[in-house]
């Protein structure tokens, strides 16, 4: 089961490095907090940097627990970390204001066309792009290959019953919108799992201060 750690957040300030060491460092104690409920291992934020190495294009791992996948992100008002036993990518977005341009560089037609039939007004087009385009960062990161991969390449469609379907068949794909209004995706290498995604909202990491 796919296992997502969350916590909404106030910005400390208007300066954007003091805001993105803010979310940093939520995103390490959501890791950390994620090792010691799910696997018992117990660290620090300064111990947990300590083991956190890179593969070639960039993606985290733990040089001593390589066999557990976890990926973090954050945006504005929210970090998060996901845990599962195979590689797993996650991303989070808060919808709003999308250039027009980026339809055309990003959505395959029939996202686009999704788009146009699910965006029947303002807000709910912003909502179901970032529905797309969250979709589309946590595929990149499951794998592992870095920004420079065209998302168009690979597509996602939604069934009636909401059920989210990868054309790469070996990815499984889940959302949320959280009760903050953000949007939560995720992409978990492995095309048998159905389970559906725990989602623990922490009240334990504080402010990021």
């Amino acid at each position: 089961m796919p296992t997502v750690f969350y916590h909404p957040y106030m910005p400390a300030s208007d300066s954007i490095p003091v805001i993105t060491a803010q979310e940093h460092r939520l995103g390490r104690r959501l890791l950390c907090e994620g090792l010691s409920t799910l696997y018992r291992l117990s660290f620090s934020e300064d111990t947990v940097e300590e083991q956190l190495c890179k593969e070639e294009n960039g993606k985290p791992f733990l040089k001593d627990f390589p066999q557990i996948h976890f990926n973090i992100t954050h945006c504005s008002g929210l970090a998060a970390c996901a845990f599962h036993s195979s590689p797993i990518g996650v991303d989070a977005e808060l919808p709003g204001y999308f250039a027009p341009i980026l339809v055309r560089k990003v959505l395959t037609e029939e996202e686009a066309h999704l788009l146009s039939v699910k965006g029947t007004d303002h807000l709910s087009r912003d909502e179901w792009f970032f529905r797309l385009w969250t979709l589309k960062e946590a595929y990149v990161k499951m794998t592992g290959t870095g920004v420079d991969v065209p998302l168009r390449d690979f597509s996602f469609s939604f069934g009636e019953d909401g059920e989210i379907a990868c054309s790469d068949r070996t990815a499984s794909c889940f959302q949320k919108k959280l009760e903050s209004g953000h949007i939560l995706s995720l992409c978990v290498r492995s095309g048998s799992d159905s389970t559906p995604i725990q989602l623990i909202h922490s009240r334990s990491v504080g402010t990021g201060l």
